[in-house]
């Protein structure tokens, strides 16, 4: 009976010992990096629909074109950093493409960021989470402009097209002002980077004449 007793206990004590040496499994935490790619071939294109509005002959204009930007090489910029370099080009028909600028990206441990038109811009911060705040401006001279996450991990259609998993940035909400409107968001889809972007600055001249100055801008992505 004792031996019967003394191999139960032994047994038992494997088991305790078996299941405090497993490993425990930790699910990796997702910092965002799927919204802004970073390899080499990866093309958006974008159909773009703006409005300028010029108070000087009170005329407005409209324009319809589209942007291809791809990555076409990685290089190490000062801070010995990998750097992306975006070629965007334009077309204004469906044949023909123009480049028209070179950009630059890079995608840190806690930030994405983008150089457009020798303007470093945060686009990101790692990771994403709801009401998340951070200066987008914070390496360049345009002054401090608070950009905030909204609608973390949800779907967003463009064009008819539903991307599952998406974030929103909203980079600039001023919009109850009788004198002038600021509004610009961007939309970052999973594995695809950015997919919708508005950008709107108007100002109202009522004095002394009701004009409106400035430009409406669309992004959406059909490719």
């Amino acid at each position: 009976m004792m031996k019967e007793s003394f191999n139960s206990c032994f047994i038992f004590l494997l088991i305790i010992i078996s299941l405090s040496c497993k490993k425990e499994i930790v699910t990796p935490i997702d910092l965002g990096y799927h919204y802004f790619p970073s390899n080499i071939g990866h093309w958006i294109i974008y159909d773009v629909d703006s409005t300028y509005y010029n108070d000087f002959n009170n005329t407005v204009a409209n324009y319809h074109y589209k942007i291809k930007e791809i990555i076409t090489a990685t290089y190490q910029d000062l801070q010995n950093r990998p750097t992306q370099r975006i070629e965007r080009y334009k077309s204004t028909d469906t044949t023909s493409w123009n480049i028209e600028e070179v950009w630059a990206s890079n995608l840190t441990a806690t930030t994405a960021e983008k150089v457009e038109e020798n303007n470093r811009f945060i686009k990101l911060s790692f990771p994403p989470t709801e009401g998340k705040t951070w200066n987008g401006d914070a390496y360049n001279t345009l002054g401090e402009m608070d950009y905030e996450y909204t609608n973390i991990n949800k779907s967003y259609t463009v064009n008819d097209v539903t991307f599952d998993s998406t974030v929103t940035v909203v980079q600039e909400n001023d919009t109850n002002n009788l004198v002038y409107t600021k509004y610009m968001i961007e939309v970052y889809a999973k594995n695809v980077g950015m997919i919708f972007k508005q950008i709107d600055t108007l100002q109202k001249l009522t004095q002394p004449y009701s004009f409106t100055r400035g430009v409406n801008c669309i992004y959406r992505i059909i490719s």
